[in-house]
């Protein structure tokens, strides 16, 4: 059977084998979000080298059941005589000796020496390795490494950075991201469901909740969480916002907590739903989401368990009622409902925590560089945008071209305050309770501009350059903003404007959409009962 590949997975294949051409040493990562096909990308990557170098041996890793038998049965659907084997103790398999061994990390961890000669190792949800050479994978990977020195591995995932958001590339095993296909890309060329996000009344207060290695204590969590009157009223949302929706996944904290939730589904709303967590029997499990995936069960409730290896193409309502600082969490949550499926237009998301308002559109979360300790410039930079290293003179990124930042330049971890939209492209109306007015520096010898910040209570939603002092299209534009606020001629400095603040109208809704990594007002309207104005 032919393997007919989409364009971005023939051009990540072709961006690895470049990488590796460019590359004698290190191992990278290939950053593949969800709906882009790893399985396939894998199989072919099995197919491709054995093809062009007769005698390679190749393992490929997971963690769960699951995964080995998607990535497994993928591999047969696409090359029927691959020269496969698994070893799974949770699959009752134990086959070594053929030219690719798919396996589950826990059953070959200390079968190093059984394994034989290995040329690659591919990790699927290489997020999950620790920088710590005492885990399961890092010791499985020292000691493969003395019988076969020259082994590469390649690591596979969506979500290219630990739980507290900082780059794998950054330390550990891996050493650059050779290609990437984003959930953007996926987004735009139709092979993802967008996320349509509907605003929740109901509303989880996590603002006393302990962080501990990035994200909530748990036991915390629910205690914030696990209430009668929250579980009450978003159950009652969710049943009148997905009345359209045909499977739900709602994502809990504890299983005491979805238990909670299932039965005011299932008792108050006469939802059919059940509960999946880690202690739910195996068989039961799969019971369940068979249930689920043939429609017998319109709701499943799910304790941390459901956010890999779980494929319900016709998902189409996701109730958040976890609530994660852990940008990994995040979008993995968010990638189980962007699946395609016949007669699917999108996935309804329902928020009930400050999740979304805090890490920000899904599709733009990356991760961040971890600033070094002490004093000096470490002998590398990571790129912000990317994650790939860079000589610590370097003043751009040779993987992406981003500008570097100069060496006294502190990152932080980027906080979305600027919209609480799922996806970069959704527009966000915001109430303004506050607007604040101030000089903008100009920028290599430009006219300064006057700054306009708009605030939604303790939030700055969203700010506007408005250039009176410059000429041309851009001093043509600034005095139309000037006009539809103010009944008085425009001034014509930003020492006049600031004088005369107090005769603009102040609008409220406003329009934001995310114009890359900043928030764009797009609209408003300065009485509810009228039309919108657009920018």
């Amino acid at each position: 059977m032919s393997l007919t590949l989409r364009p971005y997975q023939q051009r990540v294949l072709d961006e690895l084998w470049q990488w590796f051409a460019d590359h004698p040493d290190g191992d990278p990562i290939v950053e593949a979000c969800v709906g882009a096909g790893k399985s396939v990308l894998i199989a072919e990557l099995c197919r491709r080298a054995i093809a062009q170098y007769p005698g390679t041996r190749i393992l490929m890793l997971v963690h769960s059941k699951e995964l080995i038998e998607q990535n497994l049965a993928k591999l047969i659907a696409v090359w029927p005589d691959a020269p496969v084997g698994a070893y799974s103790a949770s699959m009752g398999a134990r086959q070594l000796g053929r030219a690719i061994t798919y396996a589950t990390i826990g059953s070959v961890r200390n079968r190093a020496h059984q394994l034989g000669h290995l040329d690659l190792l591919l990790v699927d949800e290489c997020h999950l390795i620790s920088d710590s050479e005492t885990t399961m994978y890092r010791k499985l990977i020292d000691e493969l490494r003395r019988y076969c020195p020259h082994l590469r591995v390649i690591g596979w995932t969506g979500t290219p950075f630990r739980g507290d958001g900082v780059w794998l590339t950054q330390s550990g095993l891996f050493t650059h991201i050779a290609a990437r296909v984003t959930m953007r890309e996926l987004l735009d060329d139709g092979y993802l469901a967008p996320l349509v996000r509907a605003e929740t009344s109901a509303r989880i207060d996590t603002s006393g909740v302990r962080l501990q290695g990035g994200d909530y204590v748990v036991q915390a969590l629910a205690q914030a969480s696990d209430k009668t009157e929250i579980v009450r009223a978003a159950c009652a949302e969710i049943v009148r916002l997905a009345a359209d929706r045909q499977r739900w996944l709602v994502f809990a904290v504890t299983i005491e907590h979805a238990q909670h939730i299932a039965m005011e589904l299932q008792v108050a709303h006469g939802i059919a739903c059940d509960v999946v967590s880690a202690k739910t029997p195996k068989a039961e499990r799969e019971r369940l989401i068979r249930d689920f995936r043939a429609g017998r069960l319109r709701a499943l409730v799910n304790v941390a368990v459901l956010t890999t290896g779980f494929d319900v193409p016709e998902l189409d309502c996701i109730a958040l009622l976890r609530a994660t600082r852990s940008p990994v969490l995040y979008v993995q949550i968010a990638g189980r409902g962007m699946r395609t499926a016949p007669g699917k237009r999108d996935c309804l998301w329902l928020d009930f925590t400050d999740t979304t308002a805090t890490l920000g559109p899904v599709d733009q979360v990356k991760g961040r560089v971890k600033q070094a300790k002490g004093g000096g410039e470490a002998p590398i930079k990571h790129c912000e945008a990317c994650g790939n290293p860079n000589p610590a003179g370097a003043r751009k990124c040779a993987a992406c071209g981003h500008a570097l930042p100069e060496p006294e330049r502190v990152q932080h971890m980027r906080v979305a305050d600027t919209s609480s939209a799922v996806l970069s492209t959704d527009i966000v109306w915001h109430s303004v309770t506050e607007v604040a007015y101030s000089r903008h520096p100009g920028k290599d010898g430009k006219p300064d501009t006057l700054r306009v910040d708009y605030w939604s209570a303790w939030r700055r939603v969203a700010s506007e350059f408005i250039c009176l002092e410059h000429e041309g299209y851009a001093r043509m534009k600034a005095r139309q903003w000037w006009q539809q606020r103010g009944e008085m001629p425009p001034p014509d400095t930003i020492d006049e404007a600031l004088a005369r603040t107090s005769e603009l109208r102040e609008p409220s809704p406003i329009a934001v959409q995310m114009d890359g990594k900043y928030p764009r007002v797009v609209a408003c309207r300065f009485d509810t009962s009228k039309e919108a104005i657009t920018t």
